[in-house]
């Protein structure tokens, strides 16, 4: 019985080692994510998520983003009508799809 214990503890603790902690927020605009600022835990298989919306002009000024765990996610930039579509997923640390960080460019 001890070490089955012993067993379930290791497996929580892998389990929790191996997720990270990622920004949510399914909309932020004008500077506030408009549903409130929140966090998820990736599952296995899951990554950190954040889709940013820019303006294709000189400036890059930011129109919209969206942040969060998901299990499909694909780094992309797509230019269309004016605007980038920038998708970058990361599970590297915690909360790496922070809004306040830099456009990553892999």
């Amino acid at each position: 019985m001890e070490n089955l214990l012993k067993l379930c503890l290791f497996l929580l603790c892998l389990e929790t080692a191996l997720s990270v902690q990622c920004a949510l927020c399914r909309t932020y605009k004008n500077g506030e994510c408009l549903n409130g600022n929140g966090t998820c835990t990736t599952r296995p298989g899951e990554t950190c998520m954040i889709r940013r919306i820019l303006y294709a002009s000189e400036s890059h000024n930011l129109k919209s983003a969206e942040l969060r765990c998901t299990d499909v996610c694909k780094f992309e930039v797509i230019f269309y009508e004016g605007l980038i579509t920038h998708t970058y997923c990361c599970n590297s640390e915690d909360f790496c799809n922070d809004i306040n960080l830099p456009i990553i460019m892999d």
